[in-house]
């Protein structure tokens, strides 16, 4: 795969009540790829890759893949570190 342009990371939105904000967070990748990105970075910032869930970081990939392909966008994601 070849990348061109600006991949952008993006944070994991949380609730108050520590639950991750997913309609914030599919709120935030369509408006970094509608400001001119190319492509989104999921749990790629901020070292929340190393503190969420599997099923956590499955449903934030889930989120961000489902707005890039309806954008044509390119998605790349991060990977917890052993």
């Amino acid at each position: 795969m070849t990348l061109s342009g600006v991949h952008v990371p993006l944070i994991t939105p949380f609730a108050e009540d520590g639950e991750i904000a997913f309609d914030a967070l599919e709120d935030l990748a369509r408006s970094v790829l509608d400001d001119g990105a190319s492509g989104l970075v999921a749990l790629g910032t901020t070292a929340e890759v190393a503190t969420l869930t599997e099923e956590e970081r499955r449903a934030v990939i889930e989120v961000c893949g489902r707005v890039c392909r309806e954008r044509g966008a390119t998605l790349r994601a991060a990977r917890p570190r052993p």
